[in-house]
């Protein structure tokens, strides 16, 4: 099995030659990169299927400029299912799916689980409005709190599990587990966002513990769409990882782990 990461939660696995995306998202930086874009549009394009953890603009954005009038058929809850029709999709492309579902995407078994989104807290709500690039910006700020209004996640947060070639991955969009879900533990990897509160170290702590995986992969620590966002520096804490134990690292764009 192959797994790939191309920016934010953007995840693609491929086994037996087929290949899923996982929230496939472009990145709108302050100074436009053409050519990085069209490069992860290709890359998405290629695609089999795609499942959307939740409806946030920067997990669906682009779902409709990639896969519109394209065989590939999108995975997700209700609400990010109503957003992209209401952005163009064909309701015939969309398949609605629930916590507690279980299904077949080519190798893969794909099980889904209730998760839940982080809470974006006072620290991390400064941070974001002291940032220097919020004061060059003002308007740009603005226009990302207009795109996560009009693209709501609405309680619908999954947790995937994907089995393939006798390997379990387990893959988050957010910091985030439900209280009243059961979730296997000892997955061979763990896929885990590290952004979103103003301590990540801290917070993604008891999700680890929750889960036990052999093997953790952070992702969405990149400053993908600022002043949102920031660049969160993963070493400390995988180093930590290490030494308790966890084989873990940052996942870096573009580079294929073999699972």
């Amino acid at each position: 099995m192959k797994l790939s990461w191309h920016g934010t939660a953007s995840i693609l696995l491929e086994s037996e030659g087929y290949r899923i995306a996982f929230d496939p998202f472009l990145t709108i930086p302050l100074h436009e990169t053409t050519c990085r874009r069209k490069l992860h549009a290709v890359k998405y394009r290629t695609a089999d299927s795609v499942l959307v953890t939740h409806g946030h603009f920067d997990h669906i954005l682009d779902i409709p400029r990639l896969y519109q009038k394209s065989d590939t058929l999108i995975y997700a809850t209700s609400a990010p299912c109503k957003t992209l029709m209401k952005r163009g999709m064909e309701r015939e492309q969309l398949r609605v799916i629930i916590p507690g579902a279980t299904f077949q995407l080519g190798n893969f078994t794909i099980r889904v689980y209730q998760g839940r989104h982080c809470r974006f807290d006072l620290g991390i709500m400064l941070k974001t409005i002291f940032k220097w690039d919020t004061f060059l910006y003002p308007k740009r700020l603005y226009e990302l709190i207009k795109l996560n209004r009009l693209y709501a996640e609405n309680g619908e947060t999954l947790f995937y599990e994907i089995e393939a070639e006798g390997k379990r991955i387990q893959l988050l969009g957010s910091m985030g587990l439900d209280i009243n879900t059961a979730y296997p533990t000892g997955a061979d990897v763990l896929i885990l966002p590290f952004q979103g509160t103003s301590d990540p170290a801290r917070t993604v702590v008891p999700i680890i513990n929750k889960l036990q995986p052999k093997r953790i992969y952070l992702d969405h620590y990149d400053n993908t769409f600022p002043p949102m966002t920031r660049h969160i520096d993963t070493v400390e804490f995988t180093a930590k990882l290490i030494r308790s134990g966890i084989p873990a690292a940052a996942l870096k764009r573009g580079k294929v782990y073999e699972i």
